[in-house]
């Protein structure tokens, strides 16, 4: 990830100068993999804050370069384990993901 943001988020290619904006108008979505369970990430969980308020700067970031944010896609509780047919089920759901968006 690191370096795709040093790479494609630079100055006069993806923001910038008259040459930039490379980004605008493009879909801009993240598929996120937390290690934790989903409900952890609330008010009460372990981190406070919803997914959605953590990638408030990947969305931010998108709207600057003018990309078209689209929500995230997301897989919970794998650093506990999840069992095969999870797995198979959430694989399923992410290709629904992206291909909502053909």
């Amino acid at each position: 990830m690191k370096k795709w943001l040093d790479e494609v988020l630079t100055y006069g290619w993806a923001y910038g100068s008259t040459s930039g904006y490379k980004l605008k108008g493009r879909k801009f979505a993240l598929a996120v993999s937390a290690g934790i369970k989903q409900e952890d990430f609330t008010r009460d969980g372990r981190y406070r804050y919803s997914l959605e308020e953590i990638l408030i700067p990947f969305e931010m970031t998108a709207k600057y370069v003018g990309a078209h944010y689209l929500p995230f896609y997301s897989l919970f509780g794998t650093e506990i384990g999840i069992s095969q047919q999870e797995l198979e089920s959430n694989a399923k759901g992410y290709i629904d993901y992206l291909n909502s968006f053909s």
